[in-house]
């Protein structure tokens, strides 16, 4: 029997970033039993964990607003050791209890057969607020070009679809 993974129900799950567009750490925080834990993440696997939310929510079976409340108030540590950098993360909806589980790998510890690193029960309201929360997030970043799909930079932007190439430092190879 594989050891459990610490965790429970989450009291606070928030999804914030740190630092200026182009240069920002995303990270979840949640709080389980007044326990602070800390979730960096990359800005695509904040993104792909709400819009993963929002169509289980859309799937699974139930009233709208069962399984429990949203975020109630917690205190968040900043200094908890209870923090790693997400390799893997798995969600499910466990029909007994009606919560959403959230299961996180540290990226450091991540094989086929590892148990979780952590392990957070939500509501249905709690991941309909993540996934919110994640979208707005992801919305407040650089605008995306519209030619090419890239980031846009505050000091311009050069576009291959508008001139042809990428600026090439001399010496840069061609590919």
């Amino acid at each position: 029997m594989e050891p459990s993974a610490p965790g429970g129900d989450a009291q606070l799950l928030q999804v914030e970033a740190l630092g200026e567009p182009g240069h920002r750490r995303f990270r979840i925080v949640a709080v389980i039993e007044s326990e602070t834990y800390i979730l960096w993440m990359e800005k695509q696997q904040v993104q792909a964990l709400g819009l993963a939310l929002e169509q289980l929510i859309e799937q699974v079976p139930g009233s709208p607003g069962a399984g429990g409340v949203g975020n109630a108030f917690a205190i968040v540590n900043e200094e908890t050791r209870n923090q790693f950098r997400v390799g893997r993360i798995e969600i499910a909806f466990d029909d007994l209890i009606e919560q959403i589980l959230i299961s996180a790998h540290d990226i450091e510890q991540d094989t086929p057969d590892a148990p979780p690193t952590l392990a957070i029960r939500i509501s249905r309201e709690q991941a309909r607020e993540l996934s919110t929360e994640a979208a707005d997030l992801v919305a407040r970043g650089r605008p995306i070009c519209p030619m090419c799909g890239s980031p846009m930079e505050r000091e311009g932007h050069v576009c291959p679809q508008q001139n042809g190439h990428l600026p090439l430092a001399f010496g840069d190879e061609l590919t």
